[in-house]
């Protein structure tokens, strides 16, 4: 048997708490009656069976309380097998580890800005299942499609401009490395999302998010940046910190490229976002385009059902405290 109720130990607390004060009343009445005249003289001169009947009302009233707590704890015992059915969407987060995202136009870079800004996305979509691809030069699944979102945001936490070893922009890779987790997920609408500046060194994304497209995913892009561009600060072993120059030793300044961003999420079927606010507009476009799709079954599991037992213990309640109403009536019908 195992009791639902969260707040069984307050109840049982009451319940002695209720026990003890009737102990300590029948005591101080009985201390009363003994001050008052000899307890020899008590028994031999008074009719003692109206106080027996009052002990007994107070044991019946407190078996009456217990059984009434027990009912409200809900107690379970026995089970049954049920289906649970997880509805949903599946999406897959596309996070660009480029260094162009230590820029620091949004505070305090682009990464851990965009971080932040999924962990709080993570809050608006619970029940969905969620992955995320890491990508510079080349792309990486960093986490599967999942509703565990305590594992989502370890495998997040763990990113940064280091993770993939090949430098560069490559977002064609992220979607490919999408499709690819993709082909193992459920029926659900399948959603991906690149989270970017728009900078791209090689590949033809336009090409893949018409193949992914194709495939029945919908891409959406992110742009992070601004138009004017950003110098993009290093720090060396010594942790002095420095610009990063390209192969000529010039220094490297990151722009938003938006109008490809744009191509991008149009190729895909999906919509370009410019990632301002709290949550980079991750919320706008939940709002606006993945809210109203239609949800499928994402999977099904057989789980236990506890079957409530409260009737019982409520049963007994009533009846030991309609016990203790015929014992009180029969003692009041007797003193009339």
């Amino acid at each position: 048997m195992r009791l639902i109720s969260p707040s069984y130990s307050v109840l049982f607390l009451l319940l002695i708490s209720l026990a003890c004060f009737y102990y300590w009343a029948e005591k101080r009445k009985t201390k009363a009656l003994n001050a008052f005249a000899d307890p020899a003289l008590l028994r031999k001169y008074t009719n003692l069976r109206g106080l027996r009947q009052d002990r007994k009302a107070i044991i019946l009233k407190t078996f009456g309380l217990f059984f009434l707590i027990l009912a409200l704890l809900g107690p379970e015992w026995g089970y049954r097998w049920q289906e649970v059915r997880s509805r949903g969407l599946e999406v897959i987060i596309a996070l660009d580890t480029s260094k162009s995202m230590l820029a620091t136009d949004l505070r305090p870079n682009r990464l851990e800005r965009a971080k932040l800004a999924i962990r709080d996305f993570l809050k608006q979509i619970p029940g969905h299942q969620v992955g995320l691809v890491a990508f510079s030069g080349t792309g990486f699944l960093q986490a599967p499609l999942t509703m565990d979102y305590n594992a989502f945001q370890i495998a997040l936490d763990a990113l940064d401009v280091y993770t993939l070893p090949r430098g560069g922009t490559a977002i064609g890779r992220a979607i490919d490395t999408a499709k690819q987790a993709f082909q193992s997920g459920g029926n659900g609408h399948k959603i991906l999302i690149l989270i970017t500046d728009g900078e791209n060194h090689e590949g033809d994304p336009l090409a893949q998010a018409r193949k992914a497209q194709e495939e029945g995913i919908t891409v959406y892009t992110v742009g992070l940046g601004s138009q004017e561009g950003e110098l993009i600060p290093v720090r060396d072993e010594r942790g002095n910190t420095s610009y990063l120059k390209d192969d000529r030793g010039n220094v490297v300044k990151t722009v938003l490229q938006e109008e490809a961003l744009k191509e991008i999420a149009k190729a895909g079927g999906g919509a370009y976002f410019k990632g301002t606010g709290p949550v980079l507009g991750l919320d706008t476009l939940y709002q606006t385009e993945l809210a109203h799709l239609e949800q499928a079954d994402l999977h099904s599991s057989m789980e236990k059902k506890y079957i409530n037992r409260y009737q019982i213990p409520l049963f007994f309640a009533l009846i030991v405290l309609c016990s203790e109403f015929v014992l009180v009536s029969g003692k009041e019908q007797a003193h009339n």
